[in-house]
Order: structure tokens, then sequence, then C-alpha cells
């Protein structure tokens, strides 16, 4: 059976080898953010302290994965389907990088021999519908790059998930930027 093609961005699924237990971070993002926020994306601090998407595709830390929104009465879609307007100052709700395992899909075809590689992501357009992220694996970037943003561990076990076109895999941060082996802000 073929793969689903559901980009939705990383999704937390496992912290230190026990099951992902909603350990979170509520990080401010200001209004000079000129991009929106989703479910699903990848995050960095800024050296101001606050958080904006990460960069996909370059050699940065990632804080985390936004999971959720703090609610603003005043914007209404931080309530229903919960994302963070561009140019909109509030807070998000950040899985941290540290020993988090997530899942997330990738946007191509890969294999097995791709366990244990790196790659980065790409980010694909959130949807202000759903509230869910785009990002995505970067098929095209699997290699051995210490520099790379993502570590494939291993494809999600499930009866619908095969290696091949959109293959759903476990990754980890490969620079969480809150981690003691990365530089300061």
């Amino acid at each position: 059976m073929a793969n689903v093609d559901r980009p939705r961005g990383a999704r937390p699924i496992n912290r230190d080898g026990s099951p992902y237990s909603g350990s979170l971070r509520k990080m401010q993002v200001d209004s000079s953010n000129a991009t929106a926020i989703f479910r699903g994306d990848f995050v960095a601090q800024e050296a101001d302290g606050n958080v904006t998407p990460a960069t996909a595709g370059t050699t940065n830390v990632i804080a985390g994965v936004c999971v959720g929104v703090v609610v603003d009465r005043a914007v209404a879609a931080t309530e229903h389907p919960g994302y963070l307007p561009a140019t909109t100052a509030g807070y998000i709700l950040v899985a941290p990088a540290e020993s988090c395992y997530f899942a997330i899909q990738e946007d191509g075809t890969g294999s097995a021999a791709n366990r244990g590689a790196t790659a980065n992501f790409v980010a694909g357009a959130g949807s202000a519908t759903t509230g869910v992220s785009g990002h995505e694996l970067d098929t095209s970037e699997v290699d051995q790059d210490a520099a790379d943003q993502l570590k494939l561990v291993e494809k999600v076990d499930s009866p619908d998930n095969d290696y091949g076109l959109n293959c759903e895999w476990i990754v980890q941060i490969n620079l969480p930027q809150h981690s003691v082996r990365t530089a300061g802000i």
C-alpha cells in the first residue's frame, strides 16, 4: 500500500526513550516575526529571546517544535485552528529539541539505507484552515553531514507506513539549540 502524502510538520513522540509526556516550554514570539507559526513547525530562539520559525536547509540550530499556540482572545487565529499569524506577538508551546524524538514525513522517496543518515527539513506552507505545518524531511538532502538539522533514526512503525515515497520517519534534532554542545545565541 502506498504511503499517504500528508505533510504535517514534526510531532514529538518520545523523550529520552520514554513515551512523550507533554514536556513543553512556553516561548514568546514578537510582532517582528514575518512568518506565521503552525503546529509542527521547527522553531529557533533569536538573540532577543523571542522565537521564530527555523530556517530550512541551513546550518542552524533548532530550539524545538511548536505543538500549540497560547490562545489570545483578541487574535481569532490563535483559537481555532490554532496558529500564530505573521507579524503577531504571542506565545507558543514548544517541545524542546534536546533528547526528544519527532515523527515527520519525507518529501520524496527514501529507503532503509537512510537510517542513521542526516538531512535538513523543507518548510512547506502551513494551513490556515487546519493550523498544521507543512514542514517535511528533505529527501534530496540525505547524507552524512554533521551540520544537517536532523538525524534519521528509523521509519515510524505503523501498518500504513513503508519505506518509499512519503515515508514517515523518526528523527532527532541534530543541533539542539539549548544543548550544552552548542554555542550560545
